[in-house]
């Protein structure tokens, strides 16, 4: 999930948007493959049979609108509220370091993380940000935002026991914050053209899983689905070579002339609008391993414009707000139709990847 706090942190790139008319949708998609499952052909990657399901009773959450147990617009005591209760410890899978939560409380569904930004947890400095989740956001809506860097200043510790291991003290108590490590190989499953280039794998918040590439001819990044890791959602096809997550809403062109690689073609433009954990790969690069993918050196390469203005992690250095490079190099759409046709177009222009990254722009 991205929420809406996050935009507190950092701003994105505007999203490109595109017109089309709606053709209709075939009335069957090719074959009896019509809902799949993708994953790893890594047999120790397999799905657990015994694992448990995640079940969470409605009950718990309408009993939680009712808790009023701390001041929400207090985020001094609201990150304690929502640390106090963390277990001994946690894994942190996004690759942005980004540990989220939802919680039930005074009338209201609260969305947030704790994350442990590269480049600042070593400075001993941790971000907490949270805000009202909108199902319909608005653009006179006035709901909550809260944000702040916690440090010693605020009573708020963190060790480093090695450079995934982290320990975060607060008000006497430890939390053992791991986080995820993520390969550095490049794709096994698909070569690579001669002007691609792999930049890094990726963990976005939707559970899903990513190659990062950049084509050198044009300057661009694209998105890659990573199949050798399992894929945690169901998928429908709308076409021979355009599948949609069931659960993330994620669309993808399968490019059969690259042994059926899936490229992430288009998100859903609602879950843009409101920040939400399925709008896209773009702000979970893999900030843990920027010295050796050197991110920003691509980015500066396939924007001009930000050569000289960025660190190595992507963020401006002459804006005073934080705000980052969004690699949001897809287009977005509000039905499945609108899919067909924008990667329709894309296969019909010059460069479909390059019409892909562009947002059909």
């Amino acid at each position: 999930m991205k929420t809406s706090a996050f935009l507190l942190f950092y701003a994105a790139l505007a999203w490109p948007m595109f017109a089309c008319e709606r053709p209709e949708v075939p009335a069957e998609a090719p074959s009896a493959e019509k809902d799949i499952r993708l994953g790893s052909g890594d047999k120790s990657r397999e799905l657990n049979p015994n694992a448990k399901s995640y079940l969470f009773l409605q009950q718990l959450g309408n009993e939680g609108y009712y808790k009023d147990e701390v001041n929400i617009e207090d985020v001094d005591a609201y990150f304690w509220h929502i640390f106090s209760k963390l277990p001994d410890e946690v894994t942190i899978y996004p690759s942005e370091n980004y540990f989220y939560f939802v919680d039930y409380i005074s009338g209201r569904q609260i969305w947030g993380n704790i994350r442990l930004p590269a480049g600042r947890r070593e400075r001993g400095v941790l971000a907490f940000g949270y805000s009202e989740f909108a199902e319909f956001p608005g653009a006179d809506d006035n709901y909550l935002r809260r944000s702040k860097y916690f440090s010693a200043d605020d009573g708020v510790s963190l060790k480093s026991k090695d450079p995934f291991t982290w320990l975060v003290s607060h008000n006497n108590k430890t939390v053992i914050f791991h986080l995820h490590k993520l390969s550095t190989e490049p794709p096994k499953f698909f070569a690579l053209k001669t002007n691609e280039v792999f930049i890094e794998r990726t963990f976005d918040e939707s559970g899903i899983q990513f190659f990062l590439l950049f084509n050198t001819t044009a300057n661009y990044f694209f998105w890659v689905l990573n199949e050798e890791e399992i894929v945690p959602d169901v998928f429908t096809y709308l076409d021979k070579d355009i599948l949609v997550g069931r659960r993330t809403g994620f669309a993808f062109w399968v490019d059969h002339e690259k042994k059926a690689r899936k490229v992430l073609a288009s998100v859903r433009k609602i879950s843009v609008t409101r920040n939400d954990y399925y709008d896209g790969p773009f702000d979970q690069l893999a900030d843990n391993y920027v010295d050796q993918n050197k991110i920003s050196r691509w980015m500066e390469r396939a924007i001009p414009s930000t050569r000289g203005r960025i660190d190595k992690y992507g963020y401006y250095t002459d804006i005073e707000r934080p705000s980052r490079v969004a690699l949001s190099c897809y287009g977005n759409h509000n039905t499945h139709a609108e899919v067909i046709d924008f990667i329709k177009r894309a296969k019909a222009s010059p460069d479909a990847y390059q019409f892909i990254s562009r947002g059909g722009v």
